[in-house]
């Protein structure tokens, strides 16, 4: 009787959906406003991802979120940072956009996921496996450096002819890329992470 209760609780994160949404509609207008220019071309490109995604999690939602509601959770927080990382990554894509760099940079936006997807594994078990930890302790020392670097190039490029948000865009974009690698874990079951965690 207990256990029939429990599965029919309602999930706290369901409620997580509208919050992820909100802050994806903040991240894509911002997304689309900076920098300025073509704010009605950029905001249905990003309209449309922002709709793929509620529209996956929808779908996560109505598969996990009654009878396995750890995996529902993990898998909604994956597709919150992943849908974060997108936008904050945006800006500086769009910063090229008209330019010889703009293919090459969006190209390897595009290289830069698929590669944080393939090395999954190998970041979760720098989280979960306890022989890993010093690998862990690298991470904060990671993010570190990107905020310190992203306050130099950020205060160098004030002196510069160069669009005034740049500096910020580059910033924004580095940060990004730590929280894309950062996310894919949560894209893993139970199960893998047990057997990552003996290995």
């Amino acid at each position: 009787m207990n256990s029939q209760q429990n599965t029919n609780k309602p999930v706290k994160a369901d409620n997580l959906i509208l919050f992820t949404f909100l802050l994806h509609v903040f991240l894509l207008l911002c997304a689309s406003a900076v920098p300025e220019g073509r704010f009605l071309f950029w905001l249905p490109i990003n309209l449309a991802i922002e709709t793929f995604i509620i529209f996956r999690l929808l779908l996560l939602w109505k598969r996990y979120s009654k009878y396995e509601p750890r995996r529902y959770n993990s898998l909604q927080l994956y597709w919150a940072l992943i849908g974060s990382s997108i936008f904050a990554m945006m800006p500086f894509v769009r910063s090229t956009y008209g330019t010889l760099a703009f293919w090459p940079f969006l190209i390897g936006t595009v290289l830069l996921f698929l590669i944080s997807h393939l090395l999954k594994e190998r970041i979760t078990s720098v989280f979960v496996n306890p022989g890993k930890r010093r690998q862990l302790i690298k991470l904060p020392k990671v993010l570190a450096v990107i905020v310190l670097l992203g306050l130099v190039i950020t205060a160098m490029l004030r002196f510069t002819q160069a669009h005034p948000n740049l500096g910020l865009i580059i910033f924004l974009y580095l940060l990004a890329g730590f929280l894309l690698f950062c996310a894919t874990p949560f894209s893993l079951d139970q199960e893998r992470i047990e057997k990552l965690k003996a290995d």
